[in-house]
């Protein structure tokens, strides 16, 4: 890459050729006010409030949309910027009303911030706050809200559903400081728009407003927690803010890369959380928990099953394996004979994914599963499964098949360079099949492929969970006899099982233990019940598609997984117990349900979410209107 020198306020750098200004000062720690520019999002130059000075052509310039050049000059703070900065927030400050008491984005708004920095210290024009007014439109939302008086016209909420998540929610109506930003269809709840909150997120005053967070809380007394979103295999970097017992909002960082699961489902951790151990429905102390369920494993060790969830962390399934149990999970119907299919897998680089010529997704619809996953598709898409759904919003030619005839369509349009996108759809035996097409792909034509379980930590289940039985065998053994008791953690099999078929099981049980956040759900017919910690209340590694993860805990919690597990081992006698495991059997019953994960549905976390369920029943009938 060529080389430039320039110089900055006196200070001399080397950037490359094609750097912005702004990029170019930000390397110097140079502090340039922005409103229209974020650098994930192509150049807009709209607000030009980066105005810095260019010696040489002895004008002022754009930093966002200026490029280097060699022997360039540029100061950053000189009189002639100060007062052009003044002038442009002077413009604002007569059209936007002073009710920073009463916004929400009060403490964490760039017209506050810059207008500190550079703004006018008094009104220059005698006009009042409640004479600022602009024709408001009402985007018909639950969970958004537009305040057109508070607009700067920046259009990166425009820019963001566009370049970003490109679901094309929103547009400009009208032109000049008339320009009010509208749906493109209305209610907003039930328009192609994805809930992901980057419009809410992205914008530098408080013309944007989430609703539920509204009037809730201050974001100056609230805590900051960076971590990783460990709902789906992505793990996109997110930000929580929490006081440190509530979670009021999840958002995203400067990457951009948040959906409606978190945005929306935040509220779920917050609801019907189980705070005591129960034994037959009545609380206990923990150690007594404990005791009864190493009772009840030591007398039958071989009649006893755990289930893992695919959201437990790592830390969690190295403690349960250590147990030595025979051990299951949801993932035994389709991650797992997927993989076994395909054999080692090592998934393309961030950078291969988003420089591919073309994507091939099949099976379920991504944009339902793993929604960020469709942020980095920009080029042409082919989308081979049942219907179409959202992913519409990418504009993909269509290939209508069902069942194995995906992946037989698959192996037709597949070629050098393809990146093949793959989340959920098959089980057992074809799961086992598709593994197998996909290492052929990749091994003869050198496809790409993108694995991406719905889970959080399928990969993590399949790393730490060793000899893994599969989990229908487990259901066979309990309704033969076999297995008299299971350890449940987390409540996946409510989501997989047919609901008679489901109640046989457990009648058959002599006893259910269950580890669990909820009070709801299986925890009212369980006989021993343990509070279970979520990414949210406690440290813990996820092997993501991205690589392995940390997931810092935001809450603090009543008890440490780790600590109860630990003494929960401490307890059991298992030293002699052998495992019986069988070639894995793929085979999938009748009863087993093929869970139809969407935007609104993704886990038992989401279920319990109020925000996604109303949106959820909103939508019903309605999405394939748009």
């Amino acid at each position: 890459m060529e080389k430039v020198n320039i110089k900055i306020d006196g200070i001399e750098i080397q950037v490359d050729k094609g750097t912005t200004v702004l990029e170019a000062a930000k390397k110097l720690n140079k502090l340039i006010p922005t409103f229209c520019y974020h650098e994930k999002l192509p150049i807009f130059g709209g607000c030009r409030m980066c105005l810095v000075y260019d010696v040489k052509a002895r004008r002022s310039i754009i930093a966002c949309g200026s490029y280097v050049y060699d022997g360039m000059e540029i100061e950053t703070e000189n009189e002639k910027v100060k007062e052009d900065r003044k002038f442009i927030l002077e413009m604002l400050f007569t059209r936007h009303p002073l009710d920073c008491p009463i916004c929400d984005k009060a403490g964490e708004c760039d017209l506050q911030n810059w207008g500190t920095y550079w703004g006018p210290q008094n009104p220059v024009l005698p006009i009042t706050p409640f004479e600022k007014i602009r024709e408001e439109v009402d985007w018909e939302s639950d969970y958004l809200e537009y305040v057109s008086n508070r607009c700067v016209l920046c259009m990166k909420c425009v820019s963001v559903c566009d370049n970003i998540n490109q679901s094309h929610s929103l547009y400009p109506l009208e032109r000049a400081f008339e320009t009010l930003i509208d749906p493109v269809k209305k209610p907003m709840d039930t328009s192609s728009c994805e809930m992901c909150g980057l419009c809410v997120d992205i914008c530098p005053v408080g013309a944007i407003l989430f609703k539920p967070f509204k009037y809730n809380a201050r974001p100056w007394l609230l805590n900051e927690t960076f971590t990783h979103c460990s709902i789906c295999s992505l793990g996109c970097p997110v930000v929580i803010d929490h006081d440190g017992k509530k979670i009021y909002r999840i958002r995203s960082t400067a990457e951009l890369e948040v959906c409606a699961k978190p945005y929306l489902g935040y509220d779920s951790f917050n609801t019907n959380r189980l705070k005591t151990p129960k034994i037959n429905g009545e609380n206990t102390s923990l150690d007594n928990a404990l005791k009864q369920i190493a009772e009840t494993v030591n007398k039958n060790p071989s009649k006893t099953a755990v289930i893992v969830s695919p959201y437990l962390s790592n830390e969690v399934l190295e403690s349960i394996n250590s147990f030595g149990l025979l051990t299951t999970s949801i993932i035994t119907l389709d991650v797992v004979p997927l993989l076994e299919g395909f054999g080692d897998y090592k998934p393309p680089t961030q950078e291969e994914i988003k420089n591919a010529s073309h994507y091939i997704v099949i099976g379920d619809d991504i944009t339902l599963t793993n929604p960020v996953l469709t942020y980095y598709m920009k080029k042409k898409v082919v989308y081979i499964g049942e219907s179409l759904g959202r992913i519409k919003k990418l504009y993909p030619y269509f290939i209508q098949a069902k069942g194995r005839e995906i992946i037989e369509k698959l192996k037709e349009v597949a070629q050098e360079g393809s990146v093949i996108v793959y989340s959920s759809y098959f089980y057992g035996e074809d799961a086992r099949y598709l593994g197998e097409v996909l290492k052929n792909l990749e091994v003869e034509k050198g496809c790409k492929i993108i694995i991406s379980p719905p889970y959080s930590n399928a990969f993590g289940v399949v790393n730490y969970i060793k000899n893994i039985y599969p989990i229908t065998q487990i259901f066979e053994k309990v309704i033969s006899g076999e297995i008299e008791n299971i350890v449940m953690f987390g409540e996946e099999i409510s989501l997989v099982v047919e609901e008679e078929k489901l109640k046989e099981i457990l009648n058959k049980l002599k006893t259910k233990i269950l580890f669990t956040p909820f009070e709801d759900g299986l925890a009212l017919i369980s006989d021993v019940v343990i509070p279970l910690n979520t990414w949210i209340e406690e440290d813990g590694h996820y092997d993501f598609l991205t690589g392995q993860r940390k997931s810092k805990a935001s809450i603090k919690p009543i008890y440490k997984n780790s600590d109860v597990l630990n003494k929960l081992k401490s307890m059991l006698q298992l030293n002699n117990l052998k495992i019986d495991i069988k070639p894995f059997d793929y085979s999938i019953p009748d009863w087993i349900l093929k869970y139809q994960q969407d935007i609104w549905d993704c886990s038992y976390f989401s279920l319990r979410s109020e925000n996604l369920t109303n949106w959820k029943l909103k939508n019903l009938g309605v999405l394939d209107e748009y």
